[in-house]
């Protein structure tokens, strides 16, 4: 029996109005009819609203007004979705092309009938133009033994069954950057599973403020708050990024952010990894 879910794609956006319209089309150019589009916008002033005014029709559920972060809009989202299955897009992302979601069929349906509740797959990370950066997505049986640690998996455009928001509550707005990794520890310090699917599911602009310098310090306090939300003690690993953070800080103040990306990916070249922050705007 052809297995044909309902698909919930939540959109959080706030002055997005630069890549939101190809993040629309990218969703209603799915070749799978059973999705809807969720968009949540934050009072945008920069003309966002009236891209989503002119897809009124073709969207799900869309509402502007102020709100308390992305995760916050998140969780206003879900309030609306209907979906067996529950992803989150950004507005400055894309379903990488139409036939994702379909290609993802059989591995949702393995995942519900093994009773696992997260399926992703590759993001590709672009810069501001369309070039692709770098690719960002391993085998569960590789990202699993360091999930603990850091977010191994990728989030853009997977796939959370509805389950594990019934059943763990919503995301926790007092994060700004990490309430979807403190989302998925609810699920993974009980030694839960996810499913990894082997093909691009998203393109993700870089920039944002994840990837953003001077938000490491941020990032690097949240994800010891995270853990610590569930019951994870924070290691010298972490310890030691919350002082990589300041020391970033403290250099992009001496030298500018913009020479600061420069040794950042000099750094990044000689550990064998790609440059990627001086391809970010």
């Amino acid at each position: 029996m052809q297995y044909t879910p309902k698909i919930s794609i939540i959109t959080a956006v706030y002055n997005g109005r630069r890549y939101m319209e190809e993040c629309i089309q990218s969703v209603l150019s799915q070749v799978y009819p059973n999705v809807e589009h969720i968009i949540i916008d934050g009072g945008s002033s920069d003309g966002t609203q009236e891209i989503l005014r002119r897809y009124d029709d073709r969207l799900h559920f869309w509402t502007s007004e102020k709100d308390k972060g992305i995760y916050d809009a998140w969780n206003k989202g879900l309030a609306k979705a209907t979906g067996e299955w529950i992803a989150f897009v950004g507005a400055d992302d894309i379903i990488w092309d139409s036939c994702v979601i379909q290609d993802a069929l059989d591995a949702l349906q393995k995942a519900a009938q093994q009773h696992i509740r997260y399926v992703y797959g590759k993001v590709n990370v672009l810069s501001a133009g369309t070039d692709i950066i770098s690719a960002w997505g391993t085998p569960w049986e590789q990202a699993k033994h360091g999930i603990l640690q850091s977010m191994t998996v990728a989030h853009c455009c997977a796939f959370h069954h509805r389950s594990l928001f019934e059943d763990h509550g919503n995301f926790n707005q007092r994060f700004r950057i990490v309430g979807d990794y403190e989302f998925l520890l609810r699920e993974f310090t009980k030694g839960k599973d996810a499913l990894f699917v082997d093909r691009v599911f998203a393109g993700m602009h870089a920039g944002g403020i994840s990837a953003n310098l001077r938000s490491k310090l941020i990032l690097a306090r949240e994800n010891i708050l995270a853990r610590q939300l569930n019951g994870l003690p924070p290691s010298f690993h972490h310890r030691l990024q919350v002082g990589k953070a300041h020391l970033a800080n403290l250099l992009s103040g001496v030298i500018g952010i913009e020479n600061l990306k420069k040794l950042t990916d000099t750094y990044r070249g000689l550990t064998g990894r790609e440059k990627m922050w001086s391809k970010t705007e």
